[in-house]
Order: C-alpha cells, then structure tokens, then sequence
C-alpha cells in the first residue's frame, strides 16, 4: 500500500569541464577545464494506495552544486557560483483514481503538478530561470488490451525557458534559449499484447 525511497548524495568533480561560447565565433562552443566543484542533496519519494481505486505520490529533492573556490572560467573566477542547469530542487505531486467499469475495463484519471527550482543558465550565474510549476491531466478508458485516452500538458500555459545559452552581443540579453512546451493536449490509444 504505502512505498517510499529516500536517497543522500555527494558528488566531487575534479577537472570539470564545462561547454562555453566562443566570444569570437558566435553560435560556436568548445570545452574547457574549469576546476573542481561538487554537488550534495537528498531525494524522497512516496507512493501510496489510500483506497482501492485512489493512488497519490509524490516527491522532493534538494541540490546545492557549486564550484569549488580555486575554480577559472574563461579567465574569469567562478568559486563559489551554481553550477548551470542546476535547480536547486525538484518536486512533484499528484493523484491517479480509477474505477472497473466492466471485466478487464476500467476508467482512470490523473493529475500532477511539477516544480522546479530557480536555476543559472551559465557559470558566471548572469542570467537565471526562476522557479515554476508546471500541471499535467489525463483520463482514459484501459481494457485488456487497448486503451484511449485525453490528455493536456502544461495546463496553464506556464512560460518558462528549460535551456539558454551565453550569446554574447548578437543576442539582447546575451543569451538565446528554449522556450519551454507550451500547452498541448490530444489523444492517444494504443494496442497491448
């Protein structure tokens, strides 16, 4: 009924290396050594079965990624800076009811909201994506062997951009990125052997 799994890390880099810009040839990136850094947090998880047909999970994590103190990118100290890309945590929570329509067919609904943490989107920790939160839906019939089902994700249109790269001046901000998925929905099926 109730299923849980928690995790402790600790990871220490020597010699990272890191994908940078090339200020003389935009749109071009090459690898560098930066030094050291390390990255620590927890992780926990729960799924439980509160009633027959009602299934709810859920879970959370921390980081906190740094460089080490010593650490040089492009000429430039970064000790101490976040490491990219690296929010400092993640979360989820959700809901899945479901009910026997017949033998072997049941209906099913599901709901989860997604969070993610602020995180830099370089070394130099310049430019930065905020927290959000993103809610996903779906529900569907399952038989035996097939099912069907609506979905939508990213419910309400959240605006985020998951990836930005340093652009230098050919960029106004100096940085070009990915949107993150806007809302989509549809419907999907599928045959099961």
């Amino acid at each position: 009924r109730v299923a849980a799994n928690a995790d402790v890390f600790h990871i220490d880099w020597e010699d990272l290396q890191l994908n940078l810009p090339n200020l003389f040839a935009p749109g071009e990136f090459y690898i560098a050594n930066v030094g050291g850094a390390s990255s620590s947090g927890v992780e926990f998880e729960l799924n439980a079965r509160v009633h027959p047909n009602v299934d709810v999970f859920g879970g959370i994590g921390y980081t906190k990624a740094t460089f080490k103190d010593d650490s040089i990118s492009g000429g430039i100290a970064v000790g101490g800076n976040t490491i990219p890309n690296t929010p400092d945590y993640t979360a989820s929570l959700g809901i899945q009811l479901s009910r026997t329509l017949a033998q072997g067919m049941s209906l099913y609904g599901r709901a989860e909201a997604l969070f993610t943490g602020a995180f830099e989107y370089d070394d130099l920790n310049t430019e930065s994506q905020d927290a959000y939160s993103l809610a996903n839906f779906r529900a569907g019939v399952r038989g035996r062997f097939v099912f069907v089902e609506g979905w939508i994700r990213n419910a309400f249109d959240t605006k985020y951009i998951p990836v930005a790269f340093a652009y230098g001046a050919l960029a106004p901000s100096g940085f070009i990125g990915e949107m993150g998925r806007p809302r989509t929905f549809g419907i999907s099926a599928g045959v099961g052997f």
